[in-house]
Formats: C-alpha cells, sequence, structure tokens
C-alpha cells in the first residue's frame, strides 16, 4: 500500500487527508490518466439514464433532492 510509504500522510488531519486525494485525481486527469469505474456503476448510470430516457418529466430540483435529504435533521 502506497500510504505505508508516506507515513506523513496518515498525521494529516481528515480535511487535508480529503483535500490530498482531490488533488492527486485532479493531476492524474491532467496527465491524462485513464479512469477506471467499476463495471456496477456503470450499470447503474446506464439504468438511471434508461429510466430519465422513459420519463423525463420524472426530475427534481436541487432544492428539492435538499429537502427530502434533511428533513428531519433540523438543517
Amino acid at each position: 500500500m502506497i500510504l505505508e510509504t508516506l507515513p506523513a500522510v496518515r498525521q494529516l488531519s481528515s480535511r487535508d487527508k480529503r483535500q490530498l486525494a482531490e488533488e492527486l485525481l485532479d493531476s492524474a486527469d491532467a496527465e491524462g490518466g485513464e479512469v477506471v469505474v467499476d463495471s456496477a456503476i456503470m450499470e447503474l448510470l446506464d439504468q438511471r439514464l434508461a429510466a430519465h430516457a422513459a420519463n423525463p418529466q420524472a426530475v427534481s430540483t436541487w432544492e428539492e433532492v435538499q429537502s427530502r435529504v434533511f428533513a428531519g435533521r433540523g438543517a
């Protein structure tokens, strides 16, 4: 595991670890690195795209989604 060779990374805060991960992904994208997507994720995305194509009116606004997600959480 790469993390074992970089012990200083273990000392980072969760926020800094997330920032590092984001920067590494951005760096890989800039270098033209291949993006590997799990086949199960691709299948789910294909299903959702097909469902939308079959019924494009069945959508929610971002505000509606937030309302459902945060309902009852006092947010």
